[in-house]
């Protein structure tokens, strides 16, 4: 029974060892089955890898090219040659490619105020190429954040800038071409527009004058001149010469009438005798000779009149014209942006040479670059500083308050208009030396402003012309308007600094160049500046 038992042990063991034996046989088949499976499969296996790679660095490509599209429409950029290189460093330190991957193309291109960008790089490799893999290709468009830009540029054209001027047009110029742009509405969403404002001792608003300073009372013509025995007088008829007793006027073309042997074409005081007429007052009849036919005129000689009579320093009497040039507004008005029909701004009477009036008008606010140009290169240098004025003037052209003295194209826009920016630009090279008092540069005017016989025998009305101009720069800035102040050449003038610190915006607002290329760098990196807030703001 138990040889039995061990038999049959023996036997079941081998029958194991056996079928151990055969079902190593199968593994081997089924092994070299499974490789030549692997074969066949691998490569599809890999192309549906590669297939997932290219649609995951597609997805990674775009994010990188949203990325650096919308950084470059966030620079300050404003040439496609400048928004390429901004945007393709942007690409490049976003996108994280693998090995053997290159960016085959990209482009960024500024077209109005869009930034417009496609880029491709190679497709990734895991497997074979079963077929032919185009460059994997994203696009992306971003709108600039842009802005209606109206900028006033007050420029110092005094007698102090005359070795300077040629470097100032060329700023003025380069600012100008840098900060109005090609594309206007309707091609352009946006418009961008600049005033001009050249002062010296006032500011020349050429056509303009009389709706902003209000009309002046010209000459009338003279009908007759006769002496009176009967009265004792040297009549003088004049229709509706508006005259009051104790009265200055002054004749011109008289012809060969004189008084006290000396030509009648000279200021004489008056006494009124009627509407139509009036006499001379310091003269008989007796003091007349000669004869009068016809073409005399004779002028008023008081504040609003076409000529000024009055006192100068030294108490002698001196007769100044008017022309197109404004002095400093007085009165509640003195430092806002109301309308001029609200307030009209002062008068300013000079002799005409000397310390004479700028001779080139102010611009309002266009986008013609060319006659902005030919304008700066019109402009001259003479006279004394009163810059408070030019301000002033800077911020009038800005100020949808003047509308009624532009036409449309030049009427800036209302303030807190959306997407609009309002800027004055403040140079000069010097002190503010010029106040006025009654269209005349004051008896307190400081050095540099002219001859003191010029001047007349009273006080500035505003008093000093750096605190005037500190509270405009106060009051326009409270309306909104951005600031920039360029202080050329200076020196250590602590009143001119400091009116540029206080002036301006902020302190990033300030230039202080000290030379004529300094002077144009500072208005290139103002110009620069204004397109990045136009964008970004």
């Amino acid at each position: 029974m138990n040889g039995f038992k061990v038999k049959a042990a023996r036997r079941g063991t081998v029958l194991a060892g056996r079928l151990r034996a055969a079902l190593r046989d199968e593994r081997g088949a089924t092994a070299v089955f499974f490789a030549m499976g692997l074969l066949v499969m691998a490569p599809v296996t890999l192309g549906l890898v590669d297939v997932y790679m290219i649609t995951t660095q597609r997805s990674q490509l775009q994010d990188a090219l949203d990325t650096a599209t919308l950084y470059a429409a966030r620079s300050d950029k404003t040439t496609t040659e400048d928004i390429q290189v901004v945007g393709d460093n942007s690409l490049r330190a976003n996108l994280k490619l693998s090995g053997g991957q290159q960016i085959t193309y990209s482009r960024f291109t500024l077209d109005g105020i869009k930034v417009i960008s496609t880029a491709r790089i190679s497709p990734p490799t895991i497997g074979p190429r079963l077929w032919v893999q185009n460059d994997i290709e994203a696009n992306s468009e971003v709108l600039r954040n842009s802005n209606n830009v109206e900028v006033a540029v007050v420029l110092d054209t005094t007698g102090s800038m005359s070795d300077q001027m040629t470097n100032l047009r060329t700023a003025a110029k380069d600012l100008v071409d840098l900060v109005v742009k090609d594309k206007q509405p309707p091609e352009a969403p946006y418009y961008t527009k600049v005033a001009l404002v050249p002062y010296a001792v006032g500011v020349n608003v050429g056509s303009w004058a009389d709706t902003a300073r209000g009309s002046v009372k010209g000459p009338i013509a003279v009908d007759s001149v006769t002496a009176d025995s009967s009265k004792r007088k040297i009549i003088v008829k004049a229709v509706a010469h508006g005259f009051q007793t104790g009265d200055r006027v002054l004749f011109e073309n008289m012809g060969r009438a004189k008084v006290d042997g000396n030509s009648m074409a000279a200021e004489f005081k008056v006494t009124r005798e009627d509407a139509d007429r009036f006499s001379l007052s310091d003269y008989s009849n007796s003091k007349f000779s000669g004869s009068y036919n016809s073409g005399g005129k004779v002028y008023c000689l008081k504040e609003g009149c076409e000529k000024f009579s009055f006192t100068n320093v030294s108490n002698k009497l001196k007769t100044f014209g008017i022309g197109k040039c404004v002095s400093e507004r007085i009165g509640s008005e003195a430092y806002t942006d109301a309308a001029p029909s609200a307030a009209p701004v002062g008068r300013l009477y000079d002799d005409g040479s000397g310390n004479a009036c700028e001779s080139q008008p102010i611009i309002p606010l266009s986008s013609n670059k060319t006659m902005l140009k030919g304008k700066i290169d019109a402009l001259r240098d003479g006279g004394s500083t009163a810059g408070q004025i030019g301000l002033a003037w800077g911020w009038y052209m800005v100020s949808p308050n003047w509308n009624a003295l532009w036409t449309s194209d030049s009427a800036p826009a209302a303030y807190n208009t959306p997407q609009t920016l309002k800027v004055v630009i403040l140079m000069t090279d010097g002190a503010f030396n010029s106040p006025y008092c009654k269209g005349v540069i004051a008896k307190d005017a400081g050095s540099g402003s002219g001859s003191s016989s010029d001047h007349i025998n009273c006080n500035a009305t505003n008093g000093d012309p750096f605190d005037q101009a500190d509270t405009l720069c106060t009051n326009m800035k409270a309306k909104g308007v951005i600031v920039y102040t360029v202080g050329f050449n200076v020196g250590n003038d602590s009143d001119v600094k400091n009116l540029m610190s206080n002036c301006a915006t902020s302190p990033e607002y300030v230039y202080m160049p000290s030379n004529g290329n300094d002077l144009k760098i500072a208005f290139r990196a103002i110009a620069q500046d204004i397109n990045s807030l136009r964008i970004s703001k």
